[in-house]
């Protein structure tokens, strides 16, 4: 026998904000995130985290973790706080599960400089701080769980891979609350130095620099990178009714495929697959679902690629559905950029709110017959379900299914 999941908490740190509420609220009025990093090393417009990390962590915290599992903690705590879960004891039976693009890439750049002696290390030791697992691993020690304490590696899909492992746990009856989500700070010149050359990051047009993430648009050439984390909490029904908890919204499917034809260009087929099966996992037909926050890259071959996935899942049901990349905005979160856009989901629904796609202009034929939700966002009624895509390098498809409450 299955059982209903809900989300009770939702916590982030990311290019519009620091906590749901003004992130949402920004998000929808049309606000733009990307812009140049403070750091002069980096040499593009980016989405960057503007957080005061001595504010909310310990020196000795500063001085051992990597920004991406401080980034993790900051959002995890804030998750935990919204979801009014005070007793410590309620945590030690709680699952984590976090996801994760590339991990502690700040930690390793600094030790690689200080042995090439062009640099200091501001982390004590490497390799702890370094390896993908740590955010997980600190999530859960701070809150002193004995359950299971997972990452996923899954490129750009992993925290969409996260919680939907943790849906599943409860789902199934293998337990009854997680924390879970992903988290991702890459932004160090040698890494942008990598993403440049697979020839992926927007060209930044003369005179408007951060409007150059465009999805669908005619005139896109890829994404803007970006920070963060976001991290949600899960609970059964049950347990959350009983404490009196008031979800956010209910996650209803979770649906995943693999494409084995090539380790960078997606395909429609694989990426059709994997929203039909999490439409299947939720018990929902395609005419039921009102909002996709796609992946929305803004590549030349993703956004034909998913356009050609929606067309076939959903047919006629395009005309009355509403389609938005907020990448646009907040730039490409990677391994937290699934967790990220199911919050804006779950928000969506319960706001019934659907945040838009910035700086599009004249649609490309390839990726017509879509309404994209250009510039603004708009209020709409009776918006019941929605869904989140994340497509990641490897092959791995995720498509997460949530349900207003």
């Amino acid at each position: 026998m299955t059982r209903d999941v809900v989300i009770t908490g939702v916590g982030l740190t990311a290019p519009l904000g620091n906590a749901p509420e003004s992130f949402f609220d920004a998000l929808v009025s049309g606000e733009n995130g990307i812009r140049r990093h403070p750091d002069p090393a980096i040499e593009r417009h980016v989405g960057y985290v503007d957080l005061d990390m001595a504010a909310h962590f310990s020196v000795a915290e500063s001085r051992n973790l990597d920004r991406v599992s401080l980034l993790a903690l900051y959002a995890a705590r804030q998750a935990s706080a919204n979801s009014g879960l005070a007793d410590e004891d309620a945590w030690r039976d709680c699952g984590v599960y976090i996801g994760t693009g590339i991990g502690g890439v700040t930690s390793l750049s600094e030790g690689i400089a200080e042995h090439h002696g062009v640099g200091r290390r501001s982390i004590l030791l490497t390799i702890p701080a370094a390896m993908p697992h740590a955010p997980a691993a600190h999530l859960a020690m701070s809150i002193r769980t004995s359950a299971e304490a997972l990452t996923y590696t899954t490129a750009c899909s992993a925290g969409a891979v996260a919680i939907g492992e943790a849906f599943r746990r409860i789902r199934d009856g293998y337990s009854d609350m997680a924390i879970c989500g992903g988290t991702e700070a890459m932004l160090t010149p040698p890494l942008l130095r990598a993403w440049s050359q697979l020839r992926v990051l927007c060209a930044e047009p003369a005179g408007a620099p951060a409007t150059g993430c465009r999805p669908f648009s005619g005139s896109r050439s890829g994404f803007a990178l970006a920070e963060g984390a976001c991290m949600l909490v899960l609970e059964s029904r049950d347990r959350a009714t009983a404490r009196g908890a008031t979800p956010l919204a209910e996650l209803v499917g979770y649906g995943t495929s693999n494409d084995h034809s090539h380790l960078t260009l997606p395909t429609p087929g694989g990426q059709a697959l994997a929203i039909k099966r999490a439409l299947d996992d939720a018990g929902i037909d395609a005419s039921q679902v009102g909002y996709v926050n796609a992946h929305g890259t803004g590549t030349r071959n993703g956004d034909i690629s998913e356009s050609e996935a929606l067309r076939s899942v959903f047919g006629r049901s395009l005309e009355n559905m509403l389609v938005s990349s907020t990448k646009s905005s907040h730039g490409h979160l990677i391994g937290a950029a699934g967790a990220l856009e199911l919050a804006i989901c779950a928000m969506a629904v319960k706001e019934q709110k659907v945040p838009p796609t910035l700086h599009y202009d004249a649609a490309d034929p390839a990726c017509g017959g879509i309404d994209y939700v250009p510039h603004v966002g708009r209020q709409v009624d009776g918006l019941e379900y929605a869904i989140s895509n994340s497509f990641g390098m490897g092959g791995n498809n995720t498509v997460l299914v949530v349900k207003r409450c």
